[in-house]
């Protein structure tokens, strides 16, 4: 029944929500922008294969490239989801007068400079990209944006207007609008026909297609979004997309973002630096390119090669925006940094050669031990410098605890480092794999003793295998 209630919703929706439906834009030019666009939308699916088994997405996507380049929202494959896990790509292409076309694709990696994703097609197409470009904006001036509706609705395309209510700074630059815009994975025009941004990702909107809440099956358009990225911020992905089989580098200073602080107004008046954006350096690790340096904690950066930091709209963005700044460097670039150190005195300039920053856990091998029922993964950069550990510590990190398993009724954890198995030490997921699939293979009865390390605390798990 749901299905059949979605035409008069969608047209409620829109008639409520949407100016052109109550006058704005010049219907006409509305319409042909709208047929224009509506070609080089499709939708992106994928299966993610978990231990505990498939589940297929589907997010929406921008053709960007004539042979088969789409882009998508990097919320449609978070981080946090294993590359591994990710299987079975396709593009769906709606037909509206026919069954939609599914067509095999690759995955080509995610942009982190960019929070953006690509797929391309198998077999190259001949396709009409939309071609991003940079245009200033001003208060007041009327947008379009054209979305996918979800797989319910058919993954029909429609059409949105708003106006430019405000430009905002942060981590991300993002432009707020009035009226709302289509869904997340839209592109936004404006009057000349120019696509000048992108609705990516935001924390009230679904990043998915075949994943809405039942309740309100369309969401996007009753609560759209108001916020898009202009081209500005996101070109320099669709230049150089990442390559299939290639992991890309990025490079790091060398400081965790957490280990950074956006001074106040009040702070930084005290130290003389009366609007000019400054972030504090708190721990900083060794062995880093920040340690080689000779960065110090307490020092306070206040320009990045011989430029004012970049503002936010509050001191605590501060860091994320320069950590994005940085990214979007090159690995071995050299960055000179105008520091602090004393009130009163002139900045110190330090140069610093960015690394490769260290691998992420999305990227670490994995074990799954089915039959107690719980995943592993080998340790980090990240997994150390949380726990505080030395940069020489061994062991696994638990990933996944399958319900009612052996694993769940011992209560080993989330996130627990492994460090011990049955009196061995564990230094890698190679060896964690050899020394349990020994274990269970010769003494399928007995228990397993993990010691592991949870939060500040050692302790020691006993899982005892299902007995037949």
């Amino acid at each position: 029944m749901r299905r059949y209630l979605i035409p008069s919703l969608l047209v409620l929706a829109l008639f409520i929500t949407n100016p052109i439906a109550r006058g704005g834009v010049e219907p006409e030019l509305a319409r042909k922008l709208y047929e224009r666009v509506s070609p080089s939308l499709v939708a992106v699916q994928f299966v993610w294969e978990t231990e505990l088994g498939r589940r297929e997405l589907v997010g929406p996507g921008v053709i960007v490239g004539a042979e088969g380049l789409v882009m998508m929202s990097i919320a449609t494959v978070d981080l946090r989801i294993p590359d591994e896990q990710m299987k079975d790509f396709k593009i769906i292409v709606p037909r509206f007068d026919k069954d939609n076309e599914e067509i095999d694709a690759v995955f080509q990696g995610r942009d982190e400079r960019t929070n953006l994703a690509f797929v391309k097609t198998k077999e190259p197409q001949k396709w009409t990209p939309i071609t991003f470009e940079e245009a200033s904006v001003t208060v007041g001036e009327p947008v379009l944006s054209v979305g996918l509706l979800p797989k319910d609705a058919g993954y029909k395309t429609y059409l949105m207007q708003s106006d430019i209510a405000a430009q905002l700074r942060g981590e991300v630059p993002q432009i707020m609008t009035s009226g709302g815009l289509a869904a997340v994975g839209s592109p936004v025009l404006n009057t000349k026909g120019q696509a000048i941004g992108f609705v990516n990702f935001q924390s009230d909107q679904a990043a998915f297609l075949n994943m809405n809440d039942p309740r309100n099956p369309l969401s996007s358009v009753t609560n759209p979004p108001i916020f898009f990225v202009p081209t500005r911020d996101f070109a320099a992905g669709i230049k150089t997309p990442p390559v299939a089989g290639t992991l890309p580098k990025y490079p790091w200073l060398g400081i965790p973002q957490q280990a950074m602080t956006g001074l106040n107004k009040d702070v930084a008046e005290e130290l003389g630096l009366k609007d000019q954006p400054a972030i504090e350096l708190g721990d900083i690790i060794k062995g880093t390119p920040a340690e080689r340096a000779g960065l110090k904690s307490g020092d306070v950066i206040v320009k990045v090669n011989g430029q004012p930091l970049e503002r936010g709209d509050a001191p605590e963005e501060l860091p994320m925006i320069l950590v994005r700044q940085l990214r979007r460097m090159n690995v071995g670039d050299e960055v000179t940094l105008s520091l602090m150190r004393t009130k009163g005195e002139p900045l110190a300039d330090v140069k610093v050669s960015l690394e490769e920053r260290p691998m992420m856990p999305n990227l670490a091998k994995r074990y799954y031990a089915e039959d107690l029922g719980f995943s592993v993964r080998e340790l980090v950069f990240i997994d150390r410098y949380q726990r505080r550990l030395k940069d020489d510590a061994k062991g696994v990190v638990v990933t996944l605890i399958k319900p009612q398993s052996a694993a769940q009724s011992a209560k080993l954890g989330m996130n627990d480092m492994i460090t011990e198995m049955n009196g061995q030490p564990v230094a890698s997921v190679e060896e964690f794999q050899k020394a349990y699939e020994a274990i269970r293979k010769e003494k399928p009865r007995e228990a397993l003793v993990l010691v592991v390390q949870r939060e500040s605390n050692t302790q020691v798990i006993r899982i005892e295998p299902p007995q037949e």
